[in-house]
């Protein structure tokens, strides 16, 4: 038999298309196999190491946007990609092609298909799905397949078809070896607390970062030993640069920790698992392997990748007891959004797993029962129907596990199903952590339209701990540029944004000195539906602002602002901390109003007045409403008017 083996860009999607041909081997032979990849990518240097022939095609990712720049060098990429891997499959003439993931698997499945279209081709076409959230292209290449092998039962919603559930395809050399033995390979005491820290081949500036500034807080644990794997890096990112640089930036010598040893890159990676007592990770297909070699995993999963699959990825180990999760975070650093770990966070995390011998043990012993089945076996004998049938079979599933529902759904589809479920039904639901965590990296955004979801978000997920967050917008004054005032607005932050800030804050319905100082900020905002919501902030925190004196004289002034909306709400706003009848002819200017809601607004406030007991004299209140006119501008009486005057209990 020939075989196309194809998936690239991270070794997430390489090691196990390799995993697949290893096993192949062992059962045909005679295969014949021709690795398809992107040149310049991790494949370029592992597949040949391995043995393997390898063939480049171009290929680059699917961008967000399909109105971009990005999205048409992506369709020039994918139609020559199409093209040269037609000519490497007609070339080659395989039975079958057997993508792993990564975008560089997509152009030789179209090609496949587009062949078999015209019958220059029999190739069946097999996909296997290493992440609990498929990536894009995965799902437009899946359907089009004889069969999709999946590692999570959750995504057979998505193959309901041509999807099997047939686990992770893990190298043989993780199922073989023992703690003591790799220790002795790599030269580590026996008693040591080991923590093997990996971001993947290229690297990921949270871990290293983190782990770097974890360090001051782990001095004192004598038996711990940290070996850190920068990652060689991407053009964009050069971890080994990026972790020297951090311990510069934290003020901070290496050569004071003898407990870390940093390297850019782990030869026999397998010995420096099995030789560990806890992992900090990525939520790829390296959780697999760890959970197959029995060892702790803290898991820090990187955010907003396709369809969050490293954050579904560690959600589903860790829901089996098999390992922690810290989620990347947003905070604000030299008064900028970042995404970070806190380095005290994390060192918290290792210093509990370090004390606590008896965690480590569970950890272990769940990561062990995590992964029960062969993937590789099970992807081989998938294979072997598939090459055996002539015709597409459909796999009847009889469980499709519950997945994350939110995990797809954009922002504005997530405030519109918040914003129809109860605060009770938000704070108790099983995924609010995930949503706050959406919801924290939408800060992060340039874009103004996202950082206003983020700001919706934060108050219909109740977030008091995106206050601070939300005061950073609020007091952002920085001014757009010349060409984009042309377009409406002064500010990065556009109204929009200050406004919705205001509801955020009631929504969340904590008070404090923050929210107090953007209240009293909104309420000389030019924008007057960011004033018009400060003051409904006033009226709903009034019992907490009711001795802020700058509040109650804006308030007061803000009953002559020329927009009518601001007047009603200052109206209602002001009645709060009206303490005596005489107070009330601050109103009186507005008795005769040419906008009825506004003597509206007056009336109920003296209605107010005398359910709270302040005015209760029959004459007092007749001679007040003697002086509000009580007709529309037609002079016609008005409804609304009478109702309110029956409402008065004298």
């Amino acid at each position: 038999m020939r075989y196309i083996l194809t998936g690239g860009g991270t070794g997430g999607h390489v090691y196990p298309a390799l995993a697949i041909a290893n096993y192949i081997k062992t059962k045909d032979k005679d295969a014949k196999f021709l690795y398809i990849g992107a040149n310049g990518r991790i494949e370029a240097k592992i597949v040949p190491a391995k043995g393997y022939k390898i063939k480049f095609i171009p290929a680059t990712g699917l961008p967000g946007s399909k109105f971009s720049m990005s999205f048409l060098t992506f369709i020039i990429s994918l139609f020559f990609g199409i093209m040269k891997s037609c000519y490497h499959i007609m070339l080659f003439r395989p039975n079958i092609i057997i993508g792993t993931g990564g975008f560089v698997s997509a152009s030789p499945i179209f090609a496949g298909r587009l062949l078999r279209k015209f019958k220059l081709s029999k190739a069946k076409l097999f996909l296997h799905e290493a992440n609990a959230e498929p990536g894009k292209m995965i799902k437009k290449a899946g359907p089009m397949c004889d069969g999709v092998g999946l590692s999570y039962r959750s995504c057979l919603e998505y193959f309901k078809r041509n999807g099997k559930y047939v686990g992770y395809p893990v190298r043989d050399e993780f199922k073989h070896g023992t703690r003591e033995g790799s220790r002795e390979n790599l030269s580590i005491e026996k008693d040591s607390f080991v923590v093997f820290v990996v971001g993947g081949s290229q690297g990921a500036r949270t871990i290293n970062r983190s782990i770097v500034d974890s360090l001051r807080y782990l001095k004192d644990l004598s038996k711990l030993k940290i070996i850190h794997v920068t990652g060689k890096g991407t053009p964009s990112y050069n971890g080994v640069l990026d972790t020297i640089r951090r311990f510069g930036y934290n003020s901070i010598d290496q050569k004071d920790f003898s407990f870390y040893t940093r390297m850019d890159y782990a030869e026999n990676i397998k010995d420096y698992y099995l030789a560990s007592d806890l992992i900090i990770t990525r939520g790829g297909g390296t959780i697999n392997e760890i959970a197959v070699c029995g060892r702790a995993s803290l898991i820090i999963p990187k955010a907003n990748l396709s369809g969050d699959h490293q954050v579904i990825n560690a959600e589903d180990i860790k829901d089996a007891g098999a390992a922690e999760v810290i989620y990347e975070d947003i905070i604000i650093d030299n008064d900028e959004f970042a995404v970070m770990v806190s380095g005290k966070k994390l060192s918290e995390k290792i210093s509990d797993l370090y004390n606590d011998k008896e965690r480590i043990a569970l950890l272990e012993k769940n990561a062990r029962n995590y992964i029960k089945d062969s993937g590789t076996e099970k992807i081989y004998q998938f294979i072997t129907e598939i090459l055996e049938n002539s015709n597409k079979k459909e796999y009847k599933v009889e469980e499709i596990i519950e997945k994350n529902p939110y995990a797809n759904f954009r922002a504005p589809q997530l405030i519109s199903i918040l914003s129809k479920m109860s605060k009770e039904e938000v704070t108790s639901n099983k995924y609010l952590d995930y949503l706050r965590y959406r919801t924290s990296h939408y800060f992060n955004y340039d874009s103004w339209q996202v950082r206003n979801y983020a700001v919706k978000l934060s108050g219909l997920t109740y977030a008091e701990e995106k206050i601070p967050f939300l005061s950073k917008l609020f007091n952002d004054n920085r001014k757009v540029s010349s060409l984009q005032r042309l377009f409406g607005g002064q500010y990065q932050q556009v109204n929009f944004i200050r406004r919705n800030i205001m509801t955020a804050y009631r929504k969340i319905g904590r008070f404090n000195e923050t929210i107090e100082k953007d209240i009293l900020s909104s309420l000389d905002d030019k924008y007057f539906e960011t004033v018009s919501e400060g003051l409904k902030n006033v009226i709903y925190f009034s019992e907490n602002l009711g001795s802020n004196e700058k509040v109650v004289s804006k308030v007061g002034k803000l009953l002559k602002h020329k927009n009518f909306y601001v007047v009603i709400n200052a109206v209602v706003a002001y009645t709060k901390f009206i303490k005596n009848i005489d107070e009330f002819n601050k109103f009186s200017h507005l008795f005769f109003n040419t906008n009825n809601k506004v003597r509206q607004a007056v009336i109920e406030a003296l209605l107010c007045l005398n359910q709270r007991g302040i005015v209760e004299d029959k004459k007092t209140i007749d001679g007040f409403l003697g002086r509000i006119l009580q007709t529309t501008t037609g002079f016609t009486p008005v409804f609304k008017f009478k109702q309110l005057i029956k409402d008065f209990d004298v």
